[in-house]
């Protein structure tokens, strides 16, 4: 297997080492910054390429590692470049803009949710991945082999990939992600007036401040694209926060302590929720899916079993010797998320057997 990884930084270059580790996989890459390629050359072994065509062309698969900015346009170029048969995908924060500009079926958006809070490829590590979820945004028009190969290569990466659509992850990252470094922002310029206002330093405190601050002022060279290419979605929970800051004043106004303890303790029973890890529990079940050869199909069931949490140990595509129809091999851990599994594909109209 070729592999071209375009864009050498923190994600790039971790992709290229954790490549390393896999057999019979030849890592090409490309970088426009000389020093920054030829470092993550010097640091996980792939081989320069001259352009960004050069090392897409002849490429099995194609990791697109560019900034969020340019992501869209570097897509574009690899799918001009890479063969017919190539899968390409991207490492990128945002999806819905990307996906929308690359309708191309063998373009698999792809976001991998790790990362640090310094970039380059000198920071870079083999096992950035290890267990991460790694997030794919196929739509009706993906390919079904291709999505297979982008679960498989995140896989073999160390990740636990996971298919949803891509408004619905922009939804979720602007959540858990782009507000909290909006928030910081605030907390930091508000903390910052207050104490200038007074005429004070800032006191000796606990951890919640530093921890509600730690990634205010984050680079503004990644950040700002972030923030602007994700600006729908991240408005949204915007206007969300600034709803539930007015009622809490609301409470504060009315003096309402009931309210308030019900608004506190609302928040620990919201916060132990999503916290709380999911235990499967229970041995690998493979769930064979009998599906129509048609556009969409692999897609409609991995974006299913993605939207309902259903994480996937692996994937299988087998097809029928005339090519009409085919089966789908889902190997899931434990009881319960494999019956919930076979519940949702059911609904979808396929036929399913455990084993």
């Amino acid at each position: 297997m070729r592999l071209a990884i375009i864009g050498t930084g923190l994600l790039g270059t971790s992709v290229a080492m954790a490549a390393a580790r896999l057999d019979s996989v030849e890592v090409v890459g490309w970088d426009p910054n000389p020093e920054s390629l030829a470092e993550a050359a010097a640091i996980s072994g792939m081989t320069p390429a001259a352009s960004a065509a050069d090392a897409a062309a002849g490429s099995d698969a194609v990791v697109v590692a560019a900034p969020v900015a340019r992501l869209a346009g570097a897509v574009s170029d690899a799918l001009v470049a890479a063969p017919e048969d190539s899968l390409v995908t991207d490492v990128g924060s945002t999806k819905a803009g990307v996906v929308a500009a690359n309708p191309d079926p063998r373009f698999v958006g792809g976001h991998p949710l790790a990362g640090g809070e310094t970039g380059g490829p000198g920071n870079a590590r083999a096992d950035l991945f290890d267990g991460a979820t790694w997030y794919l945004t196929p739509t009706d028009g993906t390919a079904g082999v291709q999505l297979e190969r982008a679960f498989r290569l995140a896989s073999d990466l160390g990740a636990r990939p996971r298919a949803l659509p891509p408004e619905v992850h922009d939804r979720i990252l602007a959540t858990v992600s782009h507000l909290p470094h909006v928030l910081a922002n605030v907390l930091v310029a508000e903390a910052d007036a207050t104490l200038a206002e007074e005429g004070e330093p800032l006191p000796a405190i606990g951890p919640s401040f530093r921890d509600s601050t730690r990634v205010a002022g984050s680079p503004s060279a990644i950040w700002t694209d972030i923030y602007l290419a994700n600006a729908s979605a991240l408005i949204e929970r915007i206007d969300g926060i600034v709803e539930r800051l007015g009622e809490v004043r609301g409470l504060l106004e009315s003096a309402d302590a009931d309210g308030v303890t019900a608004w506190n303790d609302q928040a620990a029973a919201q916060r132990a929720r999503i916290a709380a890890e999911q235990v499967s529990g229970g041995d690998m079940r493979s769930v064979r899916v009998a599906v129509p050869n048609r556009p969409g199909v692999l897609a409609e069931i991995a974006l299913a079993l993605g939207s309902a949490g259903i994480d996937l140990a692996d994937l299988q595509l087998h097809p029928a010797a005339d090519r009409s129809t085919g089966t789908i091999v889902l190997w899931i851990e434990g009881d319960g998320p494999t019956e919930k599994a076979v519940a949702l594909v059911r609904q979808l109209g396929h036929t399913v057997s455990v084993r």
